[in-house]
């Protein structure tokens, strides 16, 4: 294996693998890349047994096929550490593969590639084409709400439910409720309905941009794919039931609350900063068209924040985590946005006034 490439288009391609890389690993293989040269083609990739990612790149000449894997943080370091316009020349030596850049030389211990773990190929039943920015929209309005390390597992990734050309995503961790949909137009009569976990999640929303430029998405009963131009996902699915979306969504409907969206966030991050540290609470106290927000901690502290709003119904107190408050607002783009709600008991329903499909379910907390 020998092969020619600029330093700016391998270490793009190293970047977007290396998010898959974890630090610490059992197996050693698993904190390398697996480099693949074939003619014009360079291919780097990492996985962590649970998601596999391939970045590719078009060599501007050809080269001498081969394979081998090395350290993908080591790797990612020295093309990090060379002159933006370097041209790097990598050759595979024995058990060596040797870097040389200008006047620098590396020497880096290889291990075979036959050992690298790869997600074994299998057909996918459900294929679609869609814009990263379509895509990347929908993640970015649930992801938050998903679970972490909760002993019900199907928690800790989101739902991808795609039915009758509309792709919807769902994430709940018991406290709260994220929903979105968006049209994807090209699946057809596809059907489909999936976990996927956290972290591919968090990575997929790390490797998308808000381009037009569309992915293929790729679904059968073991993984979900997502194929673009410069790279390919593949993850692993949480095998489970998830719960009846619908069923948590407040239909009983008696108050609703109109605010601004940007007044409400700030005043919330004011009156947090003296919230008790470890149940974050705030009091929302609710009168015709006033809200009250007040904060108190252990120490004796209080805040208070009084914000206009439109509201007409009973006069009543909520208490909430403020944390998932502001993760709700921060995650909505509309200027106004609407607070249904039956009883201070009962979880609210939040939603834009702007319609664009999403909305949110937080339930209370006594304070």
């Amino acid at each position: 294996m020998k092969v020619t490439i600029q330093r700016a288009a391998f270490l793009k391609c190293l970047q977007i693998i290396s998010g898959v890389v974890e630090r610490r690993q059992t197996l050693p293989i698993l904190a390398n890349v697996l480099i693949t040269v074939k003619e014009c083609h360079l291919s780097l990739t990492a996985t962590d047994h649970e998601i596999e990612l391939i970045g590719n790149v078009v060599l501007e000449e050809p080269a001498e096929s081969g394979r081998t894997t090395v350290s993908a943080r080591k790797l990612l370091d020295i093309c990090r550490a060379l002159p933006e316009d370097a041209v790097i020349t990598m050759t595979l030596e024995g058990d060596h593969v040797i870097l040389r850049s200008g006047k620098s030389r590396f020497l880096l211990t290889t291990l075979p590639a036959d050992d690298f773990p790869s997600i074994e190929e299998s057909l996918f039943s459900t294929e679609f084409a869609m814009s990263q920015a379509t895509l990347k929209k929908a993640m970015s309005k649930v992801y938050f709400a998903m679970g972490q390390q909760d002993v019900r597992h199907y928690l800790n990734g989101a739902l991808f439910d795609i039915n009758q050309g509309v792709m919807k995503c769902v994430a709940t961790d018991g406290h709260r409720l994220a929903f979105s949909s968006v049209e994807a137009l090209n699946a057809g009569h596809a059907e489909a309905k999936v976990i996927l976990p956290r972290k591919s999640v968090l990575e997929l929303m790390r490797l998308l941009d808000n381009s037009e430029e569309n992915v293929m998405v790729c679904i059968n009963a073991d993984h979900f794919r997502i194929k673009s131009s410069e790279f390919t996902f593949t993850s692993k699915l949480i095998h489970a039931q998830y719960p009846d979306y619908d069923k948590l969504i407040p239909r009983t409907i008696e108050n609703t609350a109109i605010t601004n969206r940007e007044v409400m966030k700030q005043a919330l991050t004011r009156a947090s900063i003296l919230s008790n540290e470890k149940f974050r609470g705030v009091r929302l106290q609710l009168e015709t068209d006033t809200l009250r927000i007040v904060a108190n901690n252990p120490e004796q502290e209080e805040a208070e924040e009084i914000v206009q709003m439109e509201y007409q119904g009973n006069g009543m107190e909520i208490g909430f985590n403020v944390v998932y408050l502001l993760e709700v607002f921060s995650a909505m783009s509309s200027k106004k946005i609407s607070w249904s709600f039956s009883d201070p008991n009962g979880s609210v329903l939040i939603e834009p006034t702007e319609k664009d499909n999403s909305l949110y379910v937080v339930m209370p907390m006594r304070l």
